[in-house]
């Protein structure tokens, strides 16, 4: 099998990408895959190589990925936004042996082996218009994403070909999607959740998928959906929050889907409020590609999505009520490219289990599960187990209207009496001051054990690309 020519099998006259005034059909694209694969052994690629491939959103990222796969290579996805530094260590950890990035970081990064767009774009003209097609094992290593690194050092996730043969399904079993369905993702093709739920899902359903080169703010969201008549839309709570706050119309929209992180309700909320839609809440990782849970506004907890079997983990259960979870699912990923020993996420028999716990809703969790935060956000403060993300939670439904948002970091040592809790605010229209009395009259109402002992205010939660909140780096604030 290969992966890339599954992608590939929509009908060859209708539309595969839109990207700004462009269209390009299934048949083009299937011809792009194949001039790109030329490229690639052009260049002296060889089967089972690793290729870094750092392009901004867009045709030309489609086909450089898809490329390598066809002709048996291994793209290695990053940010085009990734420093210089952390691009030379993924060079290292990758082994790669070819990267196509945009003309600036090519001629950045100083390594013989990188090419800028620009020269891409020839070599493509130089290139035959056709390539053998590489067969592959299922389990064969297909390409590579990189974590975002909240943890501590990004990571290589190598996922096989297999993946992509059920990438749809949750798409179609769960939205509703069909091939006349447009699908448009806010957040880039680097990025696990995207690439699977709206281009490798799309492609696979023969439907079309928007692209966008630029990086994703209200006005711009709003210019493509007036512009694509996008049905399906899959964006980060971040986003969705500026969305609402903007009064950004999505009159074409038919089902909306949030991941990437935790939702707050109040999000949710408004943006149900505000679009008319429910908003299905999704929960997946990197090394999971695929949505492994998903919740509607009707339902008690979030449950596993089509295919995805869940394993409770018996021997690290009781914290609260709080349990990790072990997930089996076609798209869960061979493994790391380096040794792990940060990170409490791991691979084992029952398939992956993330740094996430989670807590049964209903007996033994038959309606479902609800997100207990990461096993490092749950904590004793003062011998009271305190679960970070739902403070998150209680504190935001008392700070509508002040407060644009917040987030809760524990400072100090491992021992629960020297744990303080800080809360970082980023304050609403009516400014700090008024950010700081909520949040005063907020913190006054929580048991003692759970209440901040400071309140910060700052400009931006840092995050990372892919829209996650970048806790570490408030503990040094």
């Amino acid at each position: 099998m290969n992966a890339a020519e599954l992608l590939l099998g929509g009908a060859a006259g209708e539309v595969a990408l839109i990207e700004g005034g462009s269209r390009l059909a299934y048949g083009e694209l299937r011809g792009r895959v194949e001039q790109a694969a030329a490229a690639w052994l052009r260049r002296g690629v060889r089967p089972g190589e690793r290729c870094v491939v750092g392009l901004l959103d867009g045709a030309d990222w489609v086909a450089a990925f898809l490329g390598l796969i066809w002709m048996g290579g291994i793209p290695v996805a990053i940010s085009p936004r990734t420093d210089i530094s952390l691009i030379r260590d993924l060079i290292v950890d990758s082994g790669a042996s070819a990267l196509l990035l945009e003309d600036a970081a090519a001629a950045a990064v100083g390594d013989a082996r990188a090419t800028g767009r620009s020269a891409w774009r020839q070599q493509l003209d130089a290139s035959p218009a056709t390539a053998i097609l590489h067969q592959a094992e299922e389990d064969a290593p297909a390409f590579w994403l990189y974590s975002s690194g909240t943890t501590g050092k990004p990571k290589g996730i190598i996922h096989a070909h297999r993946t992509v043969v059920h990438a749809h399904v949750f798409a179609r079993e769960m939205l509703g999607a069909m091939p006349q369905d447009r699908f448009y993702s806010t957040s880039k093709l680097f990025f696990a959740y995207p690439l699977a739920n709206a281009l490798f899902a799309g492609l696979r359903l023969g439907a079309s998928v928007v692209l966008d080169a630029e990086w994703p703010n209200p006005e711009r969201v709003a210019q493509n959906v007036e512009q694509h008549r996008p049905t399906l839309f899959f964006s980060v709570p971040t986003l969705y929050r500026r969305l609402v706050e903007a009064g950004v119309p999505f009159a074409s929209i038919r089902c909306a889907v949030s991941a990437g992180e935790a939702c707050p309700p109040d999000v949710a909320e408004a943006w149900q409020r505000q679009a008319g839609l429910p908003l299905v809440n999704g929960y997946g990782t990197t090394e999971t590609l695929s949505l492994m849970l998903y919740r509607t506004p009707e339902m008690s907890g979030i449950r596993p999505t089509p295919l995805t079997r869940v394993h409770v983990d018996a021997e690290e259960s009781g914290r609260d009520g709080a349990v990790r979870l072990w997930f089996s699912h076609p798209g869960v990923a061979l493994g790391y490219s380096r040794e792990v020993t940060h990170d409490s996420a791991r691979f084992g028999e029952n398939g992956f289990s993330p740094g996430d716990l989670f807590r049964p809703v209903g007996a033994d969790g038959v309606e479902g599960w609800s997100f207990a935060g990461r096993s490092d956000q749950l904590l004793k403060v003062f011998g009271r187990w305190v679960d970070i993300i739902a403070l998150e939670q209680a504190l935001a439904l008392r700070l509508q209207g002040k407060v644009r948002e917040s987030c809760v970091v524990p400072r100090g040592a491992e021992s629960e009496d020297t744990v303080a809790l800080h809360l970082f605010l980023v304050p609403g229209e009516a400014g700090a001051a008024a950010a700081r009395a909520a949040a005063a009259e907020a913190i006054a109402a929580l048991p003692a054990y759970q209440r901040p002992v400071q309140t910060h205010v700052i400009d931006d939660l840092p995050r990372t690309e892919t829209g996650k909140l970048r806790r570490g780096a408030l503990k040094i604030l």
